[in-house]
């Protein structure tokens, strides 16, 4: 259940795989869809509409390959639908306007000074939204490129243009307060993937 790649058979579904898939993704589906919506109890009312439909329609489907990238296409959908409704008309991913991803915390890293994390922090801000969201999944969720891809419904191919455009702004602005030392992207994707282990704070 802890593999996002298992084929997951939805029609045998129980109560206690739900609820261990609800352990596993509510955090990050939370932080993805509170990205789009900008709204704390909408963000938690959408992540609980996305357990609820994958429950519901669950006789619907004979397996699923990606069980990680399905529970962030739901919620896409979901975040998406609301803001049709909210807005009164039809948007796409392309359109919701600016992603916002929570800031990291310098508390919590041993890797980087607070002024060098602040400024990791500014130049994250400071990214196109679609490049924002691709770098967030990536490397602030841990998510594969192909399952980046699926969600934004782009190519891998531009997702890793994304990414890649990210470090490198990332790393120039990070320099201009650094003593013009070096700080390279394997260095920040390091420091992403040791964030992406602490537990998520509502």
């Amino acid at each position: 259940m802890d593999r996002p790649t298992a084929i997951l058979n939805l029609k045998d579904l129980n109560l206690t795989e739900l609820n261990n898939l609800m352990s596993l993704y509510s955090d990050s589906l939370y932080l993805f869809v509170y990205g789009i919506t900008k709204h704390k109890e909408t963000a938690e009312e959408l992540v609980s509409d996305v357990f609820v439909k994958l429950w519901n329609n669950r006789d619907e489907y004979s397996s699923i390959r990606n069980i990680r990238s399905y529970l962030f296409v739901l919620a896409r959908n979901e975040s998406i639908s609301f803001l049709r409704k909210k807005k009164q008309q039809t948007i796409n991913i392309d359109e919701f306007g600016d992603y916002w991803v929570t800031p990291l915390d310098t508390e919590d890293s041993e890797t980087f000074p607070p002024e060098v994390i602040e400024k990791i922090n500014e130049a994250i801000e400071l990214l196109p939204s679609k490049c924002k969201m691709a770098f967030s999944l990536a490397k602030i969720n841990g998510l594969k490129y192909k399952e980046v891809a699926e969600i934004m419904k782009i190519s891998p191919w531009t997702v890793k243009n994304h990414v890649a455009y990210a470090l490198e702004k990332i790393c120039k602005h990070v320099g201009i307060i650094n003593n013009n030392q070096t700080v390279s992207s394997s260095d920040i994707c390091l420091f992403m993937i040791l964030l992406n282990q602490k537990e998520v704070t509502r």
